[in-house]
């Protein structure tokens, strides 16, 4: 069985059939695949897109996988709408789109279909569960998996650096045009985190917090002297690892908040969300230096400037903790969650003197 036709763009999940699975696969490479059956489960959160692992049963198929990952805008109305008003659907689809073009990037899983706009998302892709690893969040990341990221997170950049602002893609995240939002959701935490928080902070800790509040405005609108395409979001557990006789492998995966920044907002948030106090105190500047030798560009970009850089753009991390206790309902698991964050988000910027330096900051 071989035929051309691409898939139609459904709705949601519920209208996913065999037919529109092989026609999916079909574009995806596999032009013999005809699929008799298939079995779904679903995985992820579903905050904004329903996401399921495909086992699929053939009558034939030639060379073809026996699973696959999909991803649909959501059947939850609220979720949906959420998907539709962050962008989140078509910054994924476009995501996919301009880094499946793109040579000698980051490691992604392999799309084998991608279609939709601002309003849907139809994400075909392979099934790595099998030979991968979740990051765990709470847990962090040890050196050699950090050291992965570092890695995938400097090709990512590398391969458009440098981005000026008006060749950045209309469909990317910007942080001056989203800084009102976050600033006003910084505002509403603060009194969650007063109440629910403080108490388990230190004073500095709490202090720290609080100054973050007061300064959010300004570093959200800090000019990006240095710009390329940024992942947005590469917390631990948007990422999959792959141990090989060669070491780690990371992959970089939920591409929904994809934009224009600072290479080192995507290093400073995953160096201080993801890894350990201690484990970044221990290993942070090599791995500078290791993602600073990856992007092998030391005249326009060198270890001095990253570090720079670093310094103003770990606050990533902080900002996003903060302003997720004015976002997300609180309750025992995203205590924990967030409050491990948040005591890291923290360290990470007492360590450099994040704060005091914005006034000085490009």
């Amino acid at each position: 069985m071989s035929h051309s036709t691409a898939p139609a763009l459904l709705s949601q999940l519920p209208q996913m059939d065999c037919a529109w699975l092989n026609a999916a696969l079909h574009a995806g490479g596999f032009p013999e695949a005809d699929v008799a059956s298939f079995a779904i489960r679903p995985i992820g959160a579903g905050n904004v897109s329903d996401t399921v692992r495909v086992e699929l049963a053939y009558r034939s198929h030639g060379p073809a996988p026996s699973s696959i990952i999909c991803k649909f805008s959501s059947s939850h109305p609220d979720n949906h709408a959420h998907g539709v008003g962050s962008g989140s659907y078509y910054r994924e689809v476009n995501s996919y789109e301009i880094l499946k073009a793109t040579a000698d990037c980051c490691c992604i899983p392999r799309p084998f279909w991608v279609a939709g706009g601002p309003d849907n998302i139809n994400l075909v892709m392979e099934d790595l569960s099998e030979d991968t690893r979740a990051g765990d969040q709470i847990a962090g990341c040890g050196p050699d998996d950090a050291a992965s990221v570092i890695v995938e997170l400097a090709k990512l950049h590398r391969a458009f650096f440098p981005m000026a602002r008006e060749d950045a893609p209309v469909w990317g995240m910007t942080m001056a045009d989203t800084a009102d939002y976050w600033v006003a959701a910084i505002e509403r935490a603060l009194p969650v985190i007063r109440e629910h928080v403080s108490g388990r902070l230190t004073p500095e800790e709490m202090a720290t917090v609080e100054e973050a509040r007061v300064m959010a405005p300004s570093w959200y609108r800090l000019p990006v002297l240095h710009g390329t395409l940024t992942h947005g979001d590469p917390r631990v557990d948007n990422i999959l690892f792959r141990d090989g006789k060669d070491g780690v492998q990371a992959i970089l995966i939920d591409w929904q908040m994809t934009g224009w920044r600072n290479p080192m907002h995507d290093v400073g948030y995953f160096l201080s969300g993801s890894v350990s106090v201690d484990d970044r105190r221990a290993h942070e500047r090599a791995l500078l230096s290791l993602y600073a030798k990856t992007l092998g560009d030391e005249r326009e970009y060198g270890l001095e400037m990253i570090s720079e850089d670093y310094r103003l753009q770990l606050l990533s991390g902080l900002m996003t903790t903060i302003a997720s206790y004015g976002v997300l309902p609180l309750n025992a698991v995203t205590d924990r969650l967030m409050f491990t964050l948040l005591r890291r988000n923290v360290a990470a910027a007492m360590d450099w003197e994040s704060l005091s330096s914005i006034s000085k900051g490009g």
